[in-house]
């Protein structure tokens, strides 16, 4: 089987491969799409991943544990939201369960909703709009966020004029 795959074109898949990798990690399934979209064929793609396993340059699960520590710590969304983000990735949802389970030990959604609400009522306070109206959309912008409905409803509730 390795003997019908073209070493000009394996060299050529792996260096795309390694660039792509050098912009950002990726998970296995985000490479794999990438080099078919740049129409490598199905045998040097899977071929270049294996190699890419075996140099222990592409790791799903530190993929995933980077992605879970960037998402939580930047501008923060919701563990939800993570799981949505990892889950398009192709990470297995083993993999996806525990580290939000690990995740969830060191993150405080609610401390961390209280914080981005607040400051979006402030912001908003400067406007005509009436009060209601600007926690509905406080409300509305932490979910699309991903965050917990039941942290957010707690929170918008607690929010006085």
């Amino acid at each position: 089987m390795e003997s019908d795959i073209d070493p000009d074109l394996f060299r050529k898949a792996k260096g795309s491969a390694l660039r792509l990798l050098k912009l950002r990690p990726r998970s296995v399934k985000e490479l794999r799409d990438r080099l078919l979209q740049k129409n490598y064929p199905a045998d040097v793609t899977e071929k270049v991943i294996v190699d890419l396993k075996a140099a222990e340059l592409l790791d799903d699960e530190a993929f995933a544990k980077a992605w879970v520590n960037w998402r939580v710590s930047g501008k923060p969304v919701g563990l939800r939201r993570i799981a949505l983000e990892l889950k398009d990735k192709g990470i297995a949802k083993e993999v996806i369960e525990s580290l939000l389970s690990e995740a969830k030990d060191n993150f405080d959604e609610r401390a961390v909703v209280k914080v981005i609400a607040e400051k979006r009522m402030g912001q908003r306070a400067q406007t005509s709009v009436p009060f209601l109206k600007r926690k509905k959309r406080v409300l509305d912008y932490l979910l699309r966020r991903g965050f917990s409905a039941d942290v957010v409803s707690r929170v918008i509730r607690d929010i006085k004029a």
